[in-house]
């Protein structure tokens, strides 16, 4: 995915926008970027973290050539998160995801993501793993 899918993408669930943006992984690729009118984007900015104002300077050039490739986007209103795996952004109902999956994500980034994903993020967290550990001393 690219930075500039944060000016589009909303919860599914509550409609929530901007999501926030957990960045993992990136790949820095060489493109032609010259002819990009600025800003790119229209409402958001997600490489700033900002929304886009008339008048301010922006980075679509250098913004335009990363690849962001492993990410979580997350709604600070309902708690849903979605990962970002190779590239591609999974957003997917509830009913769709498969749980090992998530877990087997959050897993193995856990120690990159702020606590309210790994232990309270909706659909799946690891809370009930810490839980289970905590019963079985």
């Amino acid at each position: 995915m690219r930075y500039w899918g944060l000016d589009v993408l909303a919860c599914i669930y509550c409609k929530q926008f901007p999501l926030r943006i957990h960045v993992l992984n990136t790949i820095v690729e060489e493109l032609r970027v010259e002819d990009v009118p600025i800003p790119y984007c229209k409402t958001y900015c997600g490489y700033l973290n900002t929304q886009v104002t008339e008048g301010r300077e922006y980075p679509c050039r250098e913004c335009l050539k990363i690849e962001v490739s492993e990410a979580v986007l997350y709604c600070i209103n309902c708690k849903h998160w979605y990962p970002v795996k190779n590239g591609i952004v999974i957003m997917m109902p509830d009913n769709r995801r498969r749980p090992e999956a998530d877990i087997e994500f959050l897993k193995k980034y856990a120690d990159k993501l702020p606590n309210e994903i790994v232990y309270e993020g909706l659909p799946h967290n690891l809370s009930r793993e810490v839980n289970q550990r905590r019963t079985h001393k």
